[in-house]
């Protein structure tokens, strides 16, 4: 029942989102991802989680809430995605006046056809890992562009895996 609640709640966020004003207050980025990985490491025990250090707040105008669940649902996709016993490694920055937030798993990566792909709503790569619901990605890149910002997907180099970067105008 819960699974279904969620499924639920995300369709009415993407469908009804739209038409809700997003609250504008300063959000501190940095103590956002700190609660998000420390949630995750708390459920996560067999991952590594590791947020790159940064130092003091990076601020941005914007919804906490909604910032706080497009953290979360990359967390949750790279989670679901890493290998057993691998590693999510997380960094907030600043290159000029935009805050970069990614989020980087030990996965099999993503095929260059199918970067594009991961956002559309209900779409599931062959053979992907079971728990989601192809809507955590879609919700993500929603959440970015009402911030006026905008979500992309790369594969790390070197190694196997993925990024996702998430870009926010400060």
């Amino acid at each position: 029942v819960k699974g279904l609640q969620n499924v639920v709640g995300s369709v009415l966020l993407l469908t009804r989102g739209v038409e809700t004003p997003l609250a504008r207050e300063p959000v501190d980025v940095v103590a956002l991802v700190k609660a998000e990985t420390e949630r995750l490491h708390a459920t996560a025990k067999d991952r590594e989680v590791t947020l790159a250090s940064v130092r003091g707040p990076r601020i941005v105008v914007g919804d906490p809430s909604l910032l706080a669940r497009a953290v979360a649902n990359l967390l949750d996709n790279a989670h679901l995605h890493s290998v057993a016993g691998g590693g999510l490694r997380v960094r907030v920055e600043v290159v000029g006046a935009t805050l970069l937030v990614s989020v980087e798993d030990d996965g099999p990566g993503i095929p260059p056809t199918r970067r594009e792909k991961v956002f559309e709503r209900f779409w599931r790569a062959p053979g992907a890992p079971a728990g989601g619901t192809g809507l955590g990605l879609a919700i993500a890149r929603w959440i970015a562009e009402r911030h006026d910002g905008s979500i992309h997907a790369e594969n790390r180099d070197p190694g196997p895996g993925a990024r996702f970067v998430v870009r926010i105008p400060g």
